[in-house]
Parts: C-alpha cells; sequence; structure tokens
C-alpha cells in the first residue's frame, strides 16, 4: 500500500509540474503585440515600452486557460509606469475567441469590448492601490472585486508578481504576499492572458521583464 501510495503522489505531482511552462524571452518576444509600442530581448529580460502617441502597448498570450497562475519578475523603469496584468479574456458571450480590433490598446476595449479580469497591481501612478477587477461592468454591480489596502512595489525594484484564478477563487499575490484573495460567484470563462504597460500624462510607460511561468491547463 505505501508503494501505491509513492507512486500515486509521483504521478499527480508529474501532472502538476507538466502544466506548469516556463517561457523563455525568445517564446514572450513571439507572443502577439497589441498597441504602439517596443518589446525585445535585452540583458536576459525582455523590455517592453510606449512610444508617442501610445494608449498603452500589450503582450497578447497565443494560448487560452480557464483555471490559470501567471508568475514573472517585472521591474517599472520610471515612476510613471502603470503595470496591469489580464486573465481570462474573450469576447463577450458563450465564445472563448478573442476579437482583436484597432480599439484594442485602449483601456476601454478591455473594461466593455471584451470580458476578462484585470489585475492592476502597480497603479499608484494612476492614485490607486492595486485592484482586481471583473469586466464588462454589469448594470447594478461593482465590477472592482478586490482592493489591497496598500502599494508594494517600488520603481526600479524587481518584483514577482502573481496572478490567478481556479475555480471561483481568484489572488494577486507579489513577493510571496497576498494582497488580493476572493471569489467570484460567476466566474469567467476560458480566455487569453494579456500583459499590459501604460504611461501616465506625458510620461511613456517601460517595464523589464523575466522568468514568466504560466500554471494551468490550454485550452482549444
Amino acid at each position: 500500500m505505501k508503494e501505491i501510495a509513492i507512486v500515486c503522489l509521483l504521478l499527480i505531482s508529474a501532472q502538476l509540474f507538466a502544466q506548469t511552462k516556463e517561457y523563455s524571452l525568445e517564446e514572450i518576444e513571439r507572443w502577439q503585440t497589441v498597441g504602439r509600442g517596443n518589446g525585445y530581448v535585452t540583458h536576459g529580460q525582455f523590455f517592453m515600452e510606449e512610444v508617442e502617441g501610445s494608449k498603452g502597448f500589450m503582450l497578447l498570450s497565443s494560448r487560452k486557460y480557464k483555471d490559470v497562475v501567471l508568475r514573472y519578475e517585472v521591474m517599472t523603469l520610471n515612476p510613471a509606469t502603470v503595470l496591469v496584468a489580464i486573465l481570462n479574456a474573450s469576447d463577450i458571450g458563450d465564445s472563448s475567441e478573442l476579437t482583436i480590433t484597432g480599439n484594442s490598446d485602449s483601456f476601454g476595449f478591455w473594461a466593455s469590448e471584451v470580458e476578462d479580469y484585470m489585475f492592476g497591481f502597480r497603479v499608484m501612478a494612476h492614485n490607486s492601490t492595486p485592484f482586481l477587477r471583473k469586466y464588462p461592468i454589469e448594470s447594478g454591480k461593482n465590477n472592482q472585486i478586490g482592493l489591497a489596502e496598500k502599494d508594494v512595489m517600488h520603481s526600479g525594484w524587481r518584483h514577482q508578481v502573481e496572478c490567478g484564478k481556479k475555480g471561483n477563487r481568484l489572488w494577486l499575490k507579489i513577493d510571496g504576499v497576498i494582497l488580493i484573495d476572493v471569489e467570484d460567484e460567476e466566474p469567467l470563462n476560458t480566455g487569453k492572458i494579456a500583459i499590459r504597460v501604460r504611461g501616465t500624462a506625458s510620461e511613456l510607460g517601460k517595464c523589464m521583464i523575466r522568468n514568466m511561468e504560466i500554471e494551468g491547463e490550454e485550452v482549444d
């Protein structure tokens, strides 16, 4: 019996490990970009920046997930930079597809034209603490389903960010500390992942990311 239990544990561990994929910088570089900006590998990291006229610069995953955990290390390169991660992004309704339009770089697109969970984890420049919002906004409901008490990220420092959804549970963790941990009684279904950088006022957003991994089963 002991041997059987050990084998079962090993099989479960192997299955869980197989569902976690580490992304190389070259793989990240092949993700679809949305908006006006630059993204490329430099100094062993992936650099993202807006350019003049940008409404936000984004990376969009090619894969779709239902339950998923996104982890990566990120450093903002100026105090004006705002960082957001998006999970379970899809067209509104039963479809798991995500239609990208000419307006997809704007905040309004992700807030009103698609379904998604938006994790704003570095939003001090927009006068907010880290938040979790569910879009689109439903009539009579508050789309902000989680709000942290304080900011913990600093410009020029490298932080590890974890955004997760498993079943009804959603959470935001920074440097191993859970800032938001909530439940959604009507969780969103399958969708894509997006990573967004945005500046404030006349300052353009810039950041460096590395050590990205995604835990979750890919959905066709």
